[in-house]
């Protein structure tokens, strides 16, 4: 038998859909899931208004973990020609662990704007591996690892299109750890800030996710209640878990197979925030969903 699922349709409100609708693309049996789920949070049709959704945007909506690779690789190369005693492979671990320290808790490093922030990072790499540059060196250190970064976020025509379909039919916003500076010029660069009703950024507050505080922030801008508010993301304890005490409704974006987490809850798995988001179109309106050609 084949699972009942809902959608929206213009004359009637809501409408049954089959899985004969889901596309070929998607993975078989997400749809199903996807729908049960929210059936058994949101109620039955699921997708009612009013509702919203927030994303994380790190590894989310955008692919910033490839792209913070390039900028520091760059970075590193180029510090390695100011001084011999760098090796840019031992650089760049220790660029990693100063950043995971120090970007999640921005208020304690003292910065008062991104390129502080930045700087703060790359000293703090740099000292861990014994150098210590002057500050027109750190600066260009700053500027060419930012701009490597930024250079390699392009727009993705398949998510733009797709956003622009579920804005249509929903507010969203996002909600991130990041320095708003930051999140701001890769939704910039992404091509992406047309389609966000809200920012909130966790330094902001001082509050980070999986603190329930940006979350709850996330559902006032959007003007619904927490519990019919989505939150899709890639982090299991910041987004999953976070979004949950909020008393949001998580989706799960998992790029990589991953273990099943510690005690897992029935919480739908996506490789892509495009899979995620085709299928929340399916729900609502399937002729609005846009069409891929498959490669």
């Amino acid at each position: 038998m084949k699972p009942t699922l809902w959608g929206r349709n213009e004359q009637s409100g809501f409408s049954m859909l089959t899985s004969s609708t889901i596309s070929s693309e998607q993975p078989a049996d997400t749809l199903p899931l996807l729908a049960e789920y929210l059936h058994t949070r949101l109620g039955a049709p699921p997708l009612r208004p009013p509702v919203a959704v927030s994303f994380d945007v790190d590894d989310t909506l955008i692919d910033t973990n490839t792209s913070l690779a390039h900028g520091v690789r760059a970075g590193s190369q180029l510090a390695a020609t100011l001084t011999a005693r760098i090796d840019p492979v031992e650089l760049i671990d220790a660029y990693h662990a100063a950043f995971g320290i120090q970007w999640e808790h921005p208020a304690a490093t003292g910065a008062h704007s991104l390129h502080e922030l930045r700087r703060s990072v790359w000293h703090t790499a740099l000292r861990s591996v014994g150098v210590t540059l002057g500050n027109s060196d750190l600066d260009r250190l700053v500027h060419t690892c930012a701009a490597a970064q930024l250079a390699m976020i392009e727009p993705n025509p398949e998510l733009r299109s797709l956003l622009r379909a579920l804005t249509d039919l929903m507010p969203a916003a996002v909600c991130s750890n990041g320095p708003r500076a930051s999140i701001q010029q890769k939704l910039n660069k992404a091509a992406l800030t047309e389609f966000v009703t809200a920012i909130i950024c966790g330094p902001d507050s001082g509050l980070a996710k999986p603190d329930p505080g940006p979350f709850r922030a996330c559902s006032r801008a959007l003007n619904v209640n927490p519990t019919r508010c989505l939150h899709i993301g890639d982090s299991w304890q910041a987004d999953v878990r976070g979004a949950q005490a909020a008393g949001l409704v998580p989706i799960w974006i998992s790029r990589q197979p991953a273990p099943t987490p510690p005690q897992p809850l029935a919480v739908p798995r996506y490789p892509t925030v495009t899979h995620a988001i085709r299928d929340l179109l399916q729900l609502m309106s399937p002729a609005t969903t846009p069409r891929t050609t498959a490669s």
